[in-house]
């Protein structure tokens, strides 16, 4: 029996070719008029689904528009290429083997797409799930995104672990400053020196101006945890990583499937269509689980999680990759801002002295050779109390309102060329200090 034609007919073709055209040349000549309309009609309704991850609706609809027709083009292209690979294999290899070749072109080329499709802000955006549910690899990726349509004449990025989430509310920065300095937030939890290295790399090529980090002991003393390396680890971190000596985080599993998503899109991007399909109520299920077997005993987690910040061979891999990430935000050009700051009291009367005496000279350190970096002493910050604290390392919206306002105060200062901590904070001491 002769074999259907799997090459696409000229009809196929032709559709696969003037859908792309069509869709550009809609967007050259329709797109700002559209999203025009839709800002004066939707306007409100879009900026309160977007949590301050933008404020002008004309401009972002303009892009997701372009990004439409981006994905739509790569579509119809990788369809042809598909088509026609399909058609020589058919003529040139017999069954079964024709089959898993065709398997393997639809694959490559499933990949493909979605290589492009993800760096468009419109393709993380459809896998958005709400704020509370979103997948933290979805949430990072889309405002990602969004920092190449920044239009103000500065920028600045929130880099680090929960703890830079929960102090500083980007939004409060940026209805502040918003008109001179937007900043994004990029935040992923359980983030450690190396990762903010690898989360510097894939930003964007825009000019930032600051980068800004919360740090207590928990960014440098604790165990090695490579969890963030299935989405920031790629091939073209092996080399320096190989480098690093033995002194360095295990290549794990974890690690594996950072370079394996490197490869295949698709792999990479995993986790966040699954969490769209699931539509999971819990984004940070490894934060929930550590969460729980913790317990609720605010005081017992935080004598516990003190208990892991030790000197050591994992504390010295960190120092030297801040070390390094420090020098990577200098090569940037964008000046480190660091907030030396605390963890729940109780956390913090728990620590090993020796441990927090480490973390402050290491750090005055950095800041005495690197004039590019601002450091941000505990005595320079608002002083946090236990019942500002909702557990042992995230404050409460109050306390991160007040927090946020002050850093308001040091950018500003910072934009206009004055010492940073020239503006007062109701700053305290910690025990042992």
């Amino acid at each position: 029996m002769k074999e259907p034609d799997k090459k696409p007919s000229r009809a196929k073709q032709a559709v696969l070719i003037i859908v792309p055209l069509a869709l550009w040349l809609a967007v050259a000549v329709l797109g700002a008029k559209t999203a025009a309309w839709m800002d004066a009609r939707f306007g409100p309704r879009i900026l309160a689904g977007a949590n301050g991850k933008f404020v002008n609706v004309r401009a972002f609809l303009e892009h997701r528009f372009m990004d439409m027709a981006l994905i739509a083009t790569a579509a119809c292209v990788l369809i042809l290429l598909y088509g026609w690979i399909s058609d020589w294999i058919s003529r040139q290899v017999a069954t079964p083997g024709r089959w898993v070749l065709q398997g393997w072109s639809a694959f490559v080329c499933l990949n493909l797409f979605v290589g492009v499709a993800a760096h468009t802000a419109l393709f993380w955006s459809v896998l958005y799930t709400g704020k509370e549910k979103i997948q933290n690899y979805t949430q990072w990726r889309v405002k990602e995104a969004l920092m190449r349509e920044a239009s103000t004449p500065s920028q600045a990025v929130l880099l680090g672990t929960s703890q830079t989430r929960a102090q500083i509310d980007s939004r409060v920065l940026n209805a502040r400053l918003g008109s001179k300095l937007w900043t994004t937030e990029l935040h992923f939890p359980g983030s450690f020196p190396y990762d903010l290295t690898l989360c510097l790399e894939r930003l964007p090529n825009v000019k930032i101006d600051y980068v800004i980090t919360y740090m207590s002991e928990a960014n440098l003393y604790f165990d090695f945890n490579t969890g963030r390396l299935m989405y920031f680890f790629g091939l073209r971190d092996l080399p320096a990583y190989l480098n690093l000596g033995r002194q360095r985080a295990p290549l794990d599993g974890y690690a594996l499937s950072g370079l394996l998503g490197d490869v295949f899109p698709v792999y990479q991007v995993w986790d966040s269509v699954a969490a769209r399909a699931r539509i999971w109520e819990k984004v940070d299920t490894a934060q929930a689980q550590y969460d729980t077997a913790l317990g609720n005993d605010i005081k017992q987690r935080a004598i516990r999680a003190a208990g892991t910040m030790r000197l050591g061979p994992a504390s010295d891999f960190h120092k030297r990759e801040f070390d390094l990430f420090a020098q990577g935000c200098q090569q940037r050009g964008a000046r480190l801002v660091i907030c030396l700051g605390q963890a729940n009291p109780m956390f913090d009367r728990a620590v090993d002295p020796a441990v927090h005496r480490d973390m402050l000279a290491f750090l005055r350190e950095e800041a005495r050779k690197d004039s590019n970096i601002v450091l941000l002493e505990p005595s320079d910050l608002p002083f946090q109390k236990e019942s500002d604290y909702e557990d042992v390392m995230h404050v409460n919206a109050e306390t991160r309102q007040r927090f946020s306002e002050y850093i308001v105060g040091v950018l500003e200062n910072l934009l206009e060329g004055k010492n940073p901590k020239s503006h007062t904070a109701e700053a305290g001491e910690r025990p042992g200090q």
